[in-house]
């Protein structure tokens, strides 16, 4: 308990001496109160990391001061101690935003490890939100580029940001939903508190579990301390889960059950916890093909995409390809100590005419390659090693006379979407098949275009 603060309020002197002498030998600062209207004046010097707070007080009881520190920022974590052994009592403290319930008298070791087990908690948050302000900082705008997509994009992610509900990012992968996870977060409510990012690809059910929910010691062989879980983390932050659709179907439904009730168990624990926090899931699947398929929760599916948004993929927003190339050479740069870079106009032009099939992700370590092999601070196309593909040309539809259209690249691509949803009856399935991007990708892409829902068939 390092360098901790603890506030110890009790109406009882020789209670209050009691419980001090518990943290005598602690390296922690403790004050002590016996009134509530003590505990606020307290409280407006000193910010306490842990209350030990008497449920009934001359003044009042727990609840009132519980319900008051609410909105304080960082909360302190609150250890209700009374003599009322009452369930009812217990539960009404516990949903108000009481951390824990001890019935007198405490016992001083178990009180001892619980204020340190709090502490610990607490300097975890303390370290991830100071993490997530440097991410932050340093975090990729999700927005780049002037592409009629991206733009799009930005415009409907604008839209829902007071909205409090799960969201869905679709797109490939390498495409920048984590960059857009975290921007949406930055600007919602829950800015304040941890951003808590978990890739579920690769793990199996009982790691999973122990990753999301934490687990009690002793509670699976090798756990040798508690260890707190990443939805405990996010408390009043945000839970972005990438790769959503790797969940193992046992944890999905402890997922929906955290989402939906606000509580939560410990692996090993017997006690729920009160957690509130936004869900972000993200996926380079199509949901809606897993769920027949038994790979997806059909509850849990519902439950996460009310509000859906797919990132292009960066062959479909080629023309931003110069400015993020641009910003990824400033930050390379800038991390390396290599000075100012810059690509040739061949490097650029060649960057735009490749496929990237690992998007954004791809062409940021291209650049990182590129850097490492230039002989000046200008990249060349010879530096981006990007093989001997072919470039990329699009023929222009023709005109009845022959000459070439002066259609843009956005009517171009609506018009062979509405031929290949004629030429299919309208059916997004077969049609997503066909143009091989994901359903959930061409809906949105129908939307853009403007083609009529009613036409569709789903």
């Amino acid at each position: 308990m390092d360098g901790n603060r603890l506030l110890i309020v009790e109406d009882d002197p020789v209670q209050r001496e009691l419980l001090a002498a518990i943290f005598e030998d602690e390296p922690c600062k403790a004050l002590v109160a016996g009134t509530l209207a003590e505990t606020r004046r307290i409280l407006q010097r000193f910010q306490p990391d842990i209350i030990l707070l008497d449920y009934q007080l001359p003044d009042g009881n727990a609840l009132e001061l519980i319900r008051e520190l609410r909105t304080e920022e960082p909360r302190p974590a609150v250890v209700v101690i009374t003599s009322l052994s009452s369930v009812t009592l217990a539960v009404d403290l516990i949903q108000e935003g009481a951390d824990h319930f001890l019935v007198k008298p405490v016992e001083p070791g178990a009180l001892l490890a619980l204020c340190r087990r709090l502490m610990d908690q607490a300097r975890l948050r303390q370290n991830s939100l100071a993490e997530n302000r440097l991410a932050g900082q340093q975090a990729f705008n999700p927005f780049a580029g002037a592409s009629a997509a991206i733009k799009s994009l930005e415009i409907r992610v604008k839209q829902v940001l007071g909205v409090d509900v799960p969201i869905l990012l679709n797109g490939e992968t390498g495409t920048g939903k984590s960059a857009l996870a975290r921007w949406v977060h930055t600007q919602s409510r829950r800015s304040a508190h941890a951003f808590v990012e978990l890739n579920c690809a690769g793990l199996n059910r009982e790691l999973l579990e122990s990753e999301l929910f934490g687990h009690e010691k002793g509670s699976f062989t090798g756990a040798g301390t508690a260890k707190v879980g990443m939805m405990e983390l996010a408390d009043r932050g945000t839970l972005f889960l990438d790769e959503i659709a790797e969940m193992d179907l046992q944890v999905q439904a402890k997922i929906l059950k955290a989402i939906e009730e606000q509580t939560f168990r410990r692996l090993g624990d017997t006690r729920d916890r009160s957690v509130a926090f936004g869900l972000i899931g993200a996926t380079h699947h199509d949901l809606e093909q897993l769920l027949p398929q038994g790979r997806f929760r059909e509850d849990l599916y519902y439950r996460i995409s009310t509000v859906q948004f797919t990132m292009p993929a960066l062959r479909d927003r080629r023309e931003d390809i110069p400015l993020l190339a641009g910003s990824f050479l400033v930050r390379i740069a800038a991390r390396w100590g290599t000075g100012p870079l810059q690509l040739s106009t061949g490097a650029a032009e060649r960057l735009q005419e490749h496929t990237w099939p690992g998007n954004i992700r791809e062409l940021r370590n291209v650049l990182e390659r590129a850097v490492l092999t230039r002989k000046d601070s200008t990249i060349l196309p010879s530096d981006l090693n990007l093989g001997s593909r072919p470039p990329i040309h699009i023929t222009p539809p023709l005109t009845p006379t022959g000459q070439a259209s002066k259609l843009t690249l956005q009517a171009v691509e609506r018009q062979h979407i509405m031929d290949v949803m004629q030429e299919l009856n309208f059916q997004v399935g077969p049609a997503a098949e066909a143009l091989g991007i994901p359903r959930s990708t061409l809906y949105v892409k129908l939307k853009t275009h403007g083609i009529p829902s009613s036409r569709i068939q789903k």
